[in-house]
């Protein structure tokens, strides 16, 4: 009886691999829930201090393949964080990105890794004295996807963004994900 499961990861991994799978080909349409950590570098001169940590994000993206290298990526991130600007004050910051991005894969096959480079637009909500904002941004990225099948795969990402503000001083992102995507 134990002969029989040490085999099933086996026969699991022999039939994954002789699937075919070559996710972004042209003209293919992925779609995939994002979730990860966000790592925000945030200062702001209305707040003796604005220490913010590491915080939960979420969202979701659609990749369509112009050519079996190149695509065009949609998508959007949020987040939600209390932010200490005093020594006993806190703000309640929410955090929007929607993001449009060039896609080009490396390699093709079963593991694709990837570069991201396009513009952002960031919707940014503080609790009063501190004003809300709205503003773009650019973004560069590297990535890996792991084909499992030729409509799943998981993916890692890791994202920096600069965003160009108004009311903060300098306004920079981090952003670590982990992807599930459906492709058809």
């Amino acid at each position: 009886m134990q002969a029989k499961w040490r085999c099933f990861p086996l026969v699991v991994a022999l039939i994954l691999f002789a699937l075919p799978a070559w996710a972004q080909q042209g003209g293919r349409v992925t779609m995939a829930a994002d979730v990860g950590a966000l790592w925000p570098y945030m200062t702001h001169p209305k707040a003796r201090h604005f220490d913010e940590e590491v915080d939960f994000v979420f969202g979701g993206h659609i990749d369509y393949g112009i050519s079996d290298h190149a695509g065009i990526q949609f998508g959007m991130l949020r987040s939600d964080q209390e932010v200490e600007t005093g020594a006993r004050d806190a703000n309640t910051m929410t955090m929007q990105e929607l993001y449009a991005s060039f896609r080009w894969n490396f390699l093709l096959g079963i593991a694709q890794p990837y570069i991201l480079l396009g513009p952002s637009y960031h919707i940014i909500n503080l609790d009063p004295p501190l004003e809300d904002e709205s503003v773009p941004g650019g973004m560069v990225g590297l990535g890996v996807n792991a084909i499992l099948t030729d409509n799943i795969s998981l993916g890692l990402n890791s994202r920096f963004t600069y965003i160009f503000t108004r009311e903060f001083d300098s306004a920079r992102l981090i952003t670590c994900l982990a992807t599930v995507g459906f492709s058809f």
